[in-house]
């Protein structure tokens, strides 16, 4: 089957590729997804626009970032869009310190309340690692997800290999944060463990909203993992 990549061109475009982020992630559900696109009130469909509109103003604010999809040009032509879409990938190409400029981010996709505080916490516990060591430039895999009906086909694949294409063209490193389900395939490529990163959010107050928000999401695990320079790559194998 043919499986062509190529850049999400605007926010309509970005639309049925929100639609698969969630099948992706909900198939089967990891429950950390929830922290950037929760479930409102007014339900799943409603909530995924929100959620669209949200990550592509994101998309919009940073300088040189790039969403990816891979498109199957042989399915059905009765198929909904988002079926359409195999994977998908958010990149963000950092060229100086990205976090000299930094503000603190509040998660204000959630309501005014202890989900905030509780998800704003855990966002950035999800960055500290990267805070720290990549204080330079880098390229920076945001998200990527295969949609469940394309696993076992080659897509995460074409999705990373953009990035280290990338990371090697400008020389710099490559960085990202692994679920324990995607560590053993960054290590095929390469990457290297910085720092196994759980995320725990904390209050000495806890309320009724705090703990429901703590046992949906449960444990969250993250591995934080970096691959080297092209230049660094070569170093090393010249003086091995």
């Amino acid at each position: 089957m043919p499986l062509r990549l190529t850049h999400v061109t605007d926010r309509a475009d970005f639309e049925p590729v929100m639609a698969c982020e969630w099948l992706s992630y909900e198939n089967p559900m990891q429950p950390f997804f929830r922290l950037f696109c929760p479930v409102y009130e007014t339900g799943r469909e409603d909530s995924i626009t929100k959620a669209a509109s949200l990550q592509w103003a994101w998309h919009e604010h940073e300088p040189d970032a790039h969403w990816l999809k891979v498109v199957d040009d042989e399915a059905p032509a009765t198929a909904a869009a988002e079926d359409r879409i195999a994977g998908a990938a958010w990149y963000k190409i950092y060229k100086e310190d990205p976090f000299q400029h930094e503000e603190d981010e509040v998660a204000d996709w959630y309501p005014e309340d202890s989900t905030r505080d509780f998800v704003t916490q855990a966002i950035g516990q999800m960055e500290e690692p990267r805070r720290k060591g990549a204080r330079k430039p880098h390229v920076f895999l945001n998200i990527i997800f295969t949609h469940p009906s394309y696993r076992g086909q080659g897509v995460g694949a074409m999705l990373l290999r953009w990035g280290m294409d990338k990371a090697d063209e400008l020389d710099v490193e490559f960085w990202l944060d692994a679920t324990p389900m995607g560590k053993p395939f960054y290590e095929k490529y390469g990457f290297e463990l910085v720092q196994k990163n759980p995320l725990v959010p904390k209050t000495e107050t806890p309320d009724d909203k705090w703990r429901k928000l703590e046992a949906e999401i449960g444990e969250i695990i993250f591995w934080t993992m970096k691959r080297r320079r092209k230049s660094e790559r070569t170093e090393n194998v010249e003086h091995a």
